[in-house]
């Protein structure tokens, strides 16, 4: 019984060691500023102790309220790395939105009930939608298209 309460806790624990992580390193090692005028610590701190956060609350929640776990479905898994790989090496080849484009075809694929047309217009939108927020909000410099 505590045995399978401990496996459940497995991606928690993880979760909580790797917000404490961040919470510790960039409180040590960066500078934190001030709200007003934040420094390169200060939004990992914050990611960080929401982690934590999330980690404890579901930790506490589980154990009170234990749930029976799904076994893993490693295509999702895979589906979801692949996005991620995806974005990682064609970004640097093609440009941003083609990279984004990609990704989310990849990672939406995890989800074998969405339709592929709206699996194409999601990543058409998300695609847009970064172009907006970095580029034409923002006015960052990114190639978004290599070439262009």
């Amino acid at each position: 019984m505590f045995l399978n309460r401990l496996k459940s806790q497995i991606g928690n624990l993880l979760l909580l060691s790797i917000g404490f992580y961040f919470l510790i390193n960039s409180v040590v090692l960066l500078e934190l500023g001030t709200a007003r005028r934040m420094g390169p610590g200060y939004f990992p701190m914050l990611v960080g102790a929401i982690m934590c956060v999330l980690a404890i609350v579901t930790i506490v929640k589980d154990l009170k309220h234990p749930v029976e776990r799904d076994a893993p479905d490693f295509l999702s898994v895979a589906s979801v790395i692949g996005g991620v790989v995806a974005f990682a090496f064609v970004a640097p080849l093609l440009g941003v939105l083609p990279a984004v484009f990609l990704s989310v075809l990849a990672t939406s694929s995890a989800v074998s009930s969405i339709p592929w047309k709206t699996r194409f217009l999601l990543a058409v939108l998300a695609s847009i939608g970064i172009w907006a927020v970095f580029v034409g909000g923002l006015q960052l410099p990114l190639e978004t298209i290599r070439g262009f």
